[in-house]
């Protein structure tokens, strides 16, 4: 579909109020009717078998429909932002299908329609404006691609012997070839829709996907934030809690929270380092530092190294995008007005100097951390502030002026610090008021500066307050922390007043002059290095405020070689060369490893069954390595808080001999806390009067009394019903379990299994290895083989070169997608990622439109943010 709505003769006009709707025209025209009447038919019957409310779910459908139909243009938009926080598999039960497949079938069933019909109509785009086009080639290698993961789903099948379609299938039954491959499937679907729409408006489709990456980063990262306030608290790096954030693909482990911030980071960064309004800077800076939390709390050493690796050749490659707009001249149109002149090279004795305060700080956030704790901290970050904001005018007296303002300031800082040192000993919590005197002081001073004025008493007033802010600063850690406090926060203020003296006496060392940092545009420079300081900070605090992620930067040569051998099993599950060659099926690793792997491997599973009499029930089977409590293959319900005080559980149940443990927990993913448990030990059939010989046994039991669960109103918590076997190989039919609170209300659903899983959702909270082969290309090469290994990498690193060096070089987005894709390829070395449909689909996003984006002529780097 490569242009938009020809206007042929105006006839079959269809009025709709002020909307003019013109019957297809064109072949393509009708085939885009097809496809979204076909989307349409699809999307509704997937809301309408919804398990939480058919009705609900198709009138939100129909709703994402008619936004989809009206802003044809910004479907990435809608597909995209809401994408973190939709997942609602711990609730509805449903793994195979989900909510970003009805996600995908509106967008695409109205933006097909509203193409079709012509709806907001625009003539035909000439060539030279298709933002997106693929060449012969590339679309060879899109169908191959295709076809590989179609071919693999098919082998995938065929290995779980047979297709057999169901709502609420697991990991080792045939839909979970469906779940797998979906992916790359679903991005084909709505390509020739982008296509079109990236013709009709190439800005407002860049834009909207820019802004629909943006918002979903907004999102997830909020999500994160939730979770660390309400199970953890924000500054606690010392428990062993990695955030999971509303990714239920992490149930059983994995790196969905990874993938998804590393692909979507990238775009924040771009937008921030690109937008010149004040507004849109602080809303992209408060996105990009609740991303950076997430980043730090997921204690994943793939993102850490992820990071830098992809945002150091993003700023590289926009800066590039930049200079060659420049280098065509100041009249051509390659340069948008709104992005600003690029800003001229910084002079090496200015590169030394931002080295020399960039080292300084680190190392004074170090020291003073460690003895001063968050405090201290908080008081250097001011410090820090306050240096940042030095008026120009600073410089403007002579030298030996300076050098007097320097020495006479410094004096009375000594002055005043002692006598603030002596008031804070004698008055409680006089060091804290004491540094905000000063800051503000320090505040005051910039606001009444005169621009282009030499006036050496300012400087003098100016560098007494600087010191003695310095001075509060070491009082507050010696304040908080005693002795430790005092020395190490001394330490690193004479470090950090030795720089800024050095950069006062001579002003080549100071990287804020010249260009760029001064007037309208300095506020951003000086913007950006406070939210480096606070990134520094966050770091700081992580290292140094908790064993955990010490713990884990300290144990990554063991887990290397656990990783390794993880690895060399798996690929051991490729049998001749036809496997090796077209892989063993999509989805198909875990049965795999389940049947031909380690016992380690051997773990737990459910299955519903029907017997003779047409009554369903569930069948629970433990795993055949050692039990231990993290290592419980759980099925769970998420339920309302019940009333505190005793639980009722009923439970029906029958099995040759099992101990089944019963849990109310607070619980969001993998990690339970105000557990209240219990258990019920099914005997052998025949064993006493209770358990009659191939009979349903019936068993009672209390939980609790359980405590108030459910976290507080501003920070809540799920709260969650397991059951388990902890009979190592064990299995249980469970025919009806119903369980009442202290006030005899129901708190389960579906109790008896005849909706079949609906509502019910399964976990492996510790043992995750089992359950991917952790490496992305591993993982492609396990479910498509080489040849499907082969596709994925020529399309990867083609989309690199073309987006780095090649014609979509000078697209805006360039530098993001980039970053994005070699983000993912770092954290994709140590986990599967491709395994999560919804990290998969923003994946396959970036990847394809990677293959055709290109920079529209008049254009060049034009503002997307």
């Amino acid at each position: 579909m490569a242009a938009v709505g020809t206007q042929p003769a105006r006839t079959g006009l269809l009025g709709l109020g002020e909307l003019q709707l013109t019957l297809p025209g064109t072949r393509l025209q009708w085939l885009a009717l097809a496809a979204g009447l076909g989307l349409g038919g699809l999307g509704a019957e997937l809301a309408w078998h919804h398990p939480l409310s058919g009705p609900l779910a198709l009138a939100a459908w129909g709703a994402v429909a008619l936004l989809a139909a009206l802003f044809w243009v910004k479907t990435p938009l809608l597909l995209l932002a809401p994408l973190p926080v939709v997942g609602l598999a711990p609730w509805s039960g449903w793994i195979s299908f989900e909510e970003m497949d009805l996600l995908v079938t509106a967008c695409g069933c109205g933006g097909y329609l509203a193409y079709a019909l012509q709806l907001n109509a625009r003539d035909r785009a000439p060539a030279w404006r298709h933002a997106l086009v693929y060449s012969p080639a590339v679309l060879v290698l899109i169908l191959a691609l295709a076809l590989s993961a179609v071919w693999s789903m098919k082998r995938g099948f065929a290995d779980a012997g047979g297709f057999v379609f169901g709502w609420f299938q697991g990991y080792h039954e045939a839909m979970n070839s469906v779940r797998n491959a979906k992916a790359i499937l679903l991005v084909l679907v709505l390509l020739p829709l982008w296509t079109a729409a990236a013709a009709a408006r190439p800005k407002g489709f860049s834009r909207g996907l820019l802004l629909g990456l943006v918002l979903a980063l907004a999102g997830g990262s909020a999500a994160a934030l939730w979770e660390r306030l309400a199970y953890t608290g924000l500054l606690d790096f010392s428990t062993d809690y990695r955030t999971t954030g509303l990714f239920w693909e992490m149930h059983v482990g994995g790196a969905a929270l990874d993938g998804f911030l590393v692909l979507t980071l990238p775009f924040a960064v771009l937008a921030l380092l690109r937008t010149r309004s004040p507004w849109h800077f602080g809303a992209g800076l408060a996105i990009v530092l609740l991303a950076a939390y997430a980043c730090l709390t997921t204690f994943s050493r793939g993102v850490y190294l992820a990071l830098p690796l992809a945002l150091i050749p993003m700023v590289l490659l926009a800066d590039a995008q930049r200079r060659r707009a420049a280098a065509s001249g100041p009249e051509s149109s390659h340069i948008d007005s709104g992005l600003g002149a690029v800003d001229e090279p910084m002079p090496r004795p200015a590169k030394i100097g931002a080295l020399a305060m960039a080292a300084a700080f680190a190392l004074a956030a170090a020291l003073v951390f460690g003895g001063g704790g968050y405090r201290g901290l908080l008081a250097l970050f001011f410090v820090m502030v306050i240096l940042l904001i030095m008026p120009a005018s600073l410089w403007l007296p002579p030298l030996g002026q300076r050098l007097t303002a320097l020495i006479m300031g410094g004096l009375l800082a000594m002055v005043l610090g002692g006598a603030s040192w002596a008031l804070a000993l004698t008055v409680p919590r006089a060091a804290y008021v004491l540094n905000a005197v000063a800051l503000v002081c320090c505040a005051l001073l910039r606001w009444r500066d005169v621009p282009g004025q030499a006036r050496p008493v300012y400087v003098l007033l100016v560098s007494t307050c600087w010191f003695w802010l310095l001075a509060t600063m070491v009082i507050v850690a010696d304040y908080w922390g005693g002795t430790a406090g005092r020395w190490t926060a001394l330490t690193a203020g004479l470090a950090l007043a030795g720089v800024w003296a050095a950069m006062l006496l001579e002003p080549r060392l100071w990287p804020l002059q010249g260009a760029g940092s001064t007037g309208k545009s300095g506020w951003r420079k000086r913007a950006l290095l406070v939210a480096g300081l606070l990134l520094v900070m966050s770091i700081v605090a992580a290292l140094g405020g908790g064993a955990y992620l010490r713990d884990r930067v300290a144990t990554w040569k063991e887990d290397g070689q656990t990783r390794l051998t993880h690895w060399h099993e798996g690929l051991k599950l490729l049998h001749g060369g036809q496997q090796w060659l077209l892989g063993r099926g999509s989805g198909r690793f875990v049965p795999s490893n389940f049947y031909e792997g380690p016992t380690s491997a051997q773990i737990g599973d459910y299955r519903q069954r029907t017997d003779e009499k047409g009554e369903t029930y569930l069948v629970l089977t433990a795993g055949q390595h050692t039990q231990s409590y993290g290592g419980l293959f759980r099925v769970s319900q998420r339920i309302t808080p019940p009333a505190p005080g005793p639980i009722q559980v009923n439970l029906v149940a029958r099995a040759a001999e099992a101990n089944i443990v019963l849990e109310i927990c607070e619980k969001n993913l993998l990690y339970p806390d105000n557990c209240s448990s219990g258990h019920i030990l099914l005997k052998p059939p025949g064993a006493d009067e209770a358990t009659p010989a191939g009979g349903w046994q019936t068993r009672q039991a209390k939980l609790g009394p359980v405590p108030r669960l459910g976290g507080d109103w501003w920070a809540p918590r799920f709260v969650t019903f397991s059951m388990s076997l902890d009979t190592r190989g064990g299995r249980v039919d469970i025919a009806r379990i119903d369980m009442q609170d202290a006030q005899g209300r129901p708190l389960l659903h579906n109790g008896d299994f005849s909706q079949e899983m609906a509502h019910w959702f399964f976990s492996s909270d510790r043992h995750h290895l089992p359950w991917h082969i952790k490496n992305a290309a591993l993982h492609v090469l396990f479910e498509q083989g080489l040849v499907g290994l082969a596709l994925l990498g020529g399309a990867y690193l083609l989309t690199l070169v073309r987006l780095s060096f090649g014609r979509g070089r000078d697209h805006p987005l360039a530098p993001a997608i980039v970053a994005a894709l070699i983000g993912f390829g770092a954290v994709g070395a140590f986990d599967s990622l491709l395994d999560a449909p919804r990290i998969g689909l923003l994946f396959f996003t970036l990847l394809l439109l990677g293959l055709g984006l290109r920079a529209l002529p008049g254009e060049g780097v034009a503002r997307v943010a």
